[in-house]
């Protein structure tokens, strides 16, 4: 199996999709995996928050860095107290399009794509947060 490029949250549980296309139930919530990939590299979701918004100045839906090494990041398109989520998976997506009103597609590296109900700027508000979050890192 691949790696996991977007998380939807549904109240408990959640929807692992991989970049082949594939899906997975959990029965925990994407926080709960996200705070375990953060504390596998050395940190917490809570520290990686709280550096995101520090950083950039921002207050709500902060992305969380995985691992610098690899560039993993993550970002949610609502709030993540929201029982609904969707994470994506920022080093993962090659584009974001235009689709139907309110409608957006995104195309992963893998060729796999995505159709989300959300305004394309949402989506690409949260990448330029990422992108200026690690440039900020590399500095």
């Amino acid at each position: 199996m691949s790696d996991p490029i977007l998380i939807r949250q549904d109240h408990q549980t959640c929807k692992l999709i991989f970049s082949d296309g594939t899906a997975k139930q959990q029965k925990r919530r994407a926080s709960d995996i996200l705070e375990e990939k953060c504390l596998r590299n050395g940190s917490s979701l809570k520290g990686r928050m709280d550096s995101f918004r520090y950083l950039l100045h921002i207050v709500q839906k902060p992305a969380v860095l995985i691992s610098e090494v690899t560039g993993e990041i993550w970002f949610p398109l609502v709030s993540m107290n929201q029982p609904d989520c969707i994470w994506l998976r920022y080093d993962a997506i090659l584009d974001v399009r235009s689709s139907d009103d309110h409608q957006c597609a995104v195309i992963f590296f893998s060729g796999y794509r995505q159709t989300l109900d959300f305004d394309p700027r949402v989506i690409r508000q949260q990448m330029k947060r990422c992108r200026q979050f690690l440039e900020l890192l590399h500095q």
